[in-house]
């Protein structure tokens, strides 16, 4: 098992109400869906593109899952893998476990989960301990 952390830039977000409302302009209880991209820097160097749909009991905390596909360089292998994301916002952080359920190219045969954090106004920071058969 290896284990490499990454910084995460968000690039950009997209979030909607169910009925097409931004998710800051409702108050309360909703359900959203929605995507952001993100640039990897560190021993993951690569783009991710993720979709999402979060429950907010209030506006201040949510619990999300999602799918992002990653394309760029893992310690160096060039490829294409997916993770799931599950996890949630609350006290300002949003956190998520990650697990990866595929993978192309150099990446093939790529296994492993991990955990990514992000403060609200800082760069995010994945852990991910994975193995490449």
């Amino acid at each position: 098992m290896t284990t490499v952390i990454a910084h995460a830039e968000m690039k950009s977000w997209d979030e909607t109400t169910w009925d097409g409302k931004r998710y800051d302009e409702v108050s309360g209880p909703k359900q959203t869906a929605g995507g952001m991209t993100v640039e990897y820097s560190g021993a993951l160097e690569a783009t991710g593109d993720m979709r999402f749909v979060m429950s907010y009991p209030d506006d201040k905390s949510c619990v999300s899952t999602g799918y992002e596909v990653v394309t760029g360089a893992l310690d160096g292998r060039q490829g294409t893998f997916v993770l799931h994301h599950v996890g949630g916002f609350r006290d300002g952080v949003a956190d998520a476990t990650v697990t990866i359920v595929s993978a192309t190219d150099a990446l093939a045969g790529l296994t492993g989960s991990g955990r990514i954090t992000w403060a609200q106004g800082e760069p995010g920071r994945l852990e991910l301990d994975y193995d490449i058969t």
